[in-house]
């Protein structure tokens, strides 16, 4: 019987704890187990876009989604941050003993560039025409298979490559959700600087520990900012399991699949918070 294939989505917004969690990944691959790493660039890219003084600017959509606007120069800025963060942590892998390969992202996702973005802007309705994101239209399942079954562990990066070749900026959330769908992944693990879907951001005693997909109505007005594309992959992914949770401790992984954090399943939930 083949090991569980596992899909780990870990968050680069500041404050996420990608030493704590690298640690523990290759814990876990180290005793057999299957993971493809995809991790988000956000915080690497408004770094360097302040240091190369062209600060990252956000659009937010009437639906309360928030993405970077990626113009020309921005997609320049992105790009180099992706290829860093995805080096220093396939290299963090293979100091710990794991069989890592980058995967930058253009040659493993494919997307459709979208053509007029609607975005609200000082509280006005806006269209933007020159962003370069896309819509994810298919990934390289067959490329991930064979170095899964070589003994690799790929590190995918949020880009993606267009109808005309060109570089699109992608929502990590959902690379993540599209390689657990491709994949026919048993459980997708989304880490971030929250501990999961909370009915209160400021109590965290608030966190809803668990529903089924078909309860998402009931859920998706707790969520806010980047929670709403977390969903939205739960939903994308179609895996028995999707795990929403912290990526701050010394196990954060393990803390995950014991139990911690929103789990959202497939099937009815018997338990809800």
């Amino acid at each position: 019987m083949t090991n569980p294939l596992h899909i780990l989505k870990l968050g680069g917004g500041a404050g996420n704890d990608h030493a704590a969690t690298l640690r523990n990944l290759a814990e876990r691959i180290q005793r057999g187990e299957r993971w493809v790493l995809v991790h988000g660039v956000s915080d690497a890219a408004n770094r360097l876009g302040d240091q190369v003084g062209y600060p990252a600017q956000m659009l937010t959509t009437n639906g309360g989604h928030s993405s970077r606007y990626t113009d020309a120069r921005t997609i320049e800025i992105f790009g180099q941050a992706v290829g860093g963060v995805n080096q220093l942590m396939v290299a963090e892998l293979a100091r710990q003993g794991v069989n890592a390969v980058g995967l930058t992202g253009p040659n493993i996702i494919q997307a459709q560039r979208k053509a007029a973005i609607r975005a609200i802007v000082n509280g006005r309705q806006v269209i933007v025409r020159d962003d370069h994101t896309g819509s994810i239209t298919g990934v390289n399942a067959p490329l991930l298979t064979t170095l899964l079954d070589a003994g690799f562990t790929p590190v995918v990066a949020p880009m993606a490559m267009g109808l005309e070749f060109e570089r699109l900026n992608v929502d990590g959330d959902l690379v993540a959700a599209n390689l657990a769908r491709a994949l026919g992944a048993d459980a997708l693990v989304i880490l971030s600087n929250v501990p999961g879907l909370m009915r209160d951001l400021h109590d965290p005693t608030s966190l809803v520990t668990g529903f089924s997909l078909d309860e998402l109505e009931r859920y998706e007005p707790l969520a806010a900012g980047r929670m709403k594309k977390k969903l939205l992959a739960a939903q994308a992914a179609q895996v028995s399991r999707t795990i929403l949770a912290d990526s701050r401790g010394d196990h954060p992984l393990d803390a995950a699949l014991a139990g911690g954090g929103t789990h959202i399943t497939a099937a009815q939930a018997t338990v809800v918070a």
